[in-house]
């Protein structure tokens, strides 16, 4: 009997469904050049779907699919492109639940960083890693950061223009789909625990952070900066800060230019970036977008100083292209990129 009435139950919640669950997609693509002989054309395809449950109650799901030609074009630590990682057919982005209050969201689930955090409007503009996720954090820990995504708890709070964000992962990220790498797991005696929280204020049309992470894991870094697999960390807790802004400083009709300045350390020399600094300028009209930013970080390997120079045209609500040239210099040398991107939203 429980198991009919489980099943009618079922059969009228499925038309309502069908008629409320939305579908969205983003295709972007890349083409890298450095100037000289190497060339690289990446992709990426993320999916998403928002499916209702109930009153304020929904499931979330994304998928991500990375494809391109070549290796890495440049000997760079930052990392110029944001969408560039290995290959990667299908991966998990987002899966969860997520309950919404007048002025609180909670989700529980399998999430990333990049969901949530440094996701600010001039910050997005710009397509050097560091804009979006400081290398403080990203270079020092294996957390659920693009392209990987981890068990999360997480939830914000909205109040007389402040925004409080936290998010409480598993230490590692993981992206595949066999029983000892998913990102399923949850293994805080092996992986750790990561912790982010962020608190935002919105003031006379600009934006401020503040913000802070703990992982009570380190990773040791070689001298070539690469980081020491999870199985070699330590049980060390560290902690990354930050602190940035961004704010209008003219404006006429639709047309204004914003400011935005950057800084962040982390505790522990040891992990793989300790401080990183940002300065940056847009502007935005109605169709485009130009910005100008620059980068310094300090690597456990050395320096390393990049600028962006970029022009984000919008053809249509679903088409933007956007070039950019972006100037690196490390330890290992100078290197100029060129590239395009296309971006298209359905």
């Amino acid at each position: 009997m429980k198991l009919k009435t489980i099943l009618f139950f079922m059969g009228c919640m499925m038309p309502t469904i069908a008629f409320t669950q939305t579908f969205s997609g983003t295709y972007t693509t890349e083409w890298q050049w450095n100037m000289k002989k190497k060339t690289n054309w990446v992709n990426l395809l993320r999916l998403d779907m928002t499916l209702p449950l109930w009153k304020d109650g929904f499931l979330e799901a994304a998928t991500i699919h990375v494809a391109k030609t070549n290796e890495y074009i440049i000997d760079d630590w930052q990392t110029f492109s944001n969408i560039e990682e290995e290959n990667n057919y299908v991966a998990i982005a987002l899966l969860g639940y997520m309950h919404t209050w007048e002025k609180v969201h909670l989700f529980v689930g399998v999430r990333n960083v990049n969901e949530d955090f440094f996701t600010s409007d001039i910050t997005s503009l710009f397509t050097n890693s560091s804009c979006g996720i400081f290398p403080t954090i990203s270079a020092s820990y294996s957390i659920a950061n693009y392209p990987l995504s981890g068990l999360t708890v997480y939830f914000d709070v909205n109040f007389s223009g402040w925004t409080l964000k936290n998010s409480l992962y598993n230490g590692v990220g993981y992206n595949s789909w066999n029983r000892h790498d998913n990102p399923f797991l949850i293994r805080p005696k092996r992986d750790g625990v990561f912790n982010i929280a962020q608190l935002e204020y919105g003031y006379g049309n600009g934006s401020y952070f503040i913000g802070a992470t703990v992982h009570n894991r380190q990773y040791p870094v070689d001298e070539e900066g690469e980081v020491s697999p999870m199985v070699e960390s330590l049980r060390k807790t560290s902690c990354a800060w930050w602190i940035y802004g961004e704010q209008p400083v003219w404006k006429v009709d639709d047309k204004n230019i914003s400011l935005m300045a950057q800084y962040s350390e982390n505790t522990c020399r040891q992990n793989g970036c300790y401080r990183y600094a940002e300065i940056g300028c847009a502007y935005a009209g109605v169709n485009n977008q130009f910005g100008v930013s620059g980068q310094h970080a300090r690597f456990f390997q050395g320096k390393e100083w990049s600028l962006e120079l970029t022009w984000n045209k919008t053809i249509n609500e679903s088409l933007f292209i956007q070039p950019i040239f972006q100037y690196v210099r490390n330890g290992k040398g100078n290197f100029t990129v060129l590239s395009t991107r296309v971006n298209y939203s359905f």
